[in-house]
């Protein structure tokens, strides 16, 4: 599922680096790849609107729920921490980061 995809690249998966450049998460036994355990209960609804221009109204799609779970997170993250002052520019958004965040904003 793309959506546990996307939220896995949000949330767990990130390439780290130690101080001489070494990877540090050149596996999966490095970091957690999300499974049921990790993903909510998500309702997916399907929207059809066909193109107009193109025979059987066709279009392009790829892996659209990879892309939204990003946004999504960072937003609500943001939101619920917004009485702190929390800004996010990047991700992942695992635990660390997400303490480190609250940190920063409280010295500001």
């Amino acid at each position: 599922m793309a959506i546990a995809q996307g939220i896995g690249s949000t949330m767990y998966e990130h390439l780290a680096y130690d101080e001489q450049g070494q990877l540090m998460t050149g596996s999966f036994l490095d970091y957690l790849v999300p499974g049921a355990m990790e993903i909510p209960h998500v309702e997916i609804d399907h929207l059809e609107s066909p193109s107009p221009i193109l025979l059987g109204g066709i279009k392009g799609m790829g892996e659209g729920g990879a892309v939204a779970p990003a946004g999504a997170i960072a937003n609500a993250l943001v939101d619920a921490l917004s009485p702190l002052g929390v800004t996010v520019t990047d991700l992942p958004l695992d635990p660390r980061r997400v303490r480190e965040l609250i940190r920063e904003a409280s010295r500001s």
